[in-house]
């Protein structure tokens, strides 16, 4: 009994959907075939996410500590934020389980940087008054 109404329908609507496949086809298979990219956006912000908390939380940590200062390193395609207390290693943001010495092998010293110069405070001139 189901065929008698299913053959109906195509007979109807057939027409219809025969149009808006060639009209519409090329854009749904390009997008089957990108189906990966919301998945790789998805990441990208993801990760731009940590790397933002990360900075700012070896920022707070290199506040706390005595003479903090901070470098950026980078190992295995991946950046740690490096957290000194008087020139010894004490923190990495993101938490890894990467000893320093590793870390550090072809970091240069002379790029720490202490908190106050990392910090991204804009200071616009006042408005004369009128």
């Amino acid at each position: 009994m189901a065929t008698p109404h299913l053959a109906k329908l195509a007979l109807k609507y057939g027409p219809v959907a025969y149009t808006l496949a060639q009209k519409y086809g090329p854009q749904v298979a390009e997008q089957l075939l990108k189906k990966g990219s919301p998945a790789r956006q998805l990441v990208h912000d993801q990760t731009a996410k940590i790397r933002s908390r990360a900075r700012k939380l070896a920022l707070a940590h290199a506040d706390t500590v005595v003479d903090g200062a901070l470098q950026q390193v980078f190992h295995a395609g991946d950046f740690y934020w490096v957290v000194f207390s008087r020139n010894e290693p004490v923190g990495t943001h993101p938490h890894t389980n990467i000893p320093y010495e590793t870390l550090l092998l072809n970091a240069d010293p002379g790029k720490r940087q202490r908190p106050e110069e990392l910090r991204r405070t804009i200071h616009l001139p006042k408005r004369p008054r009128r």
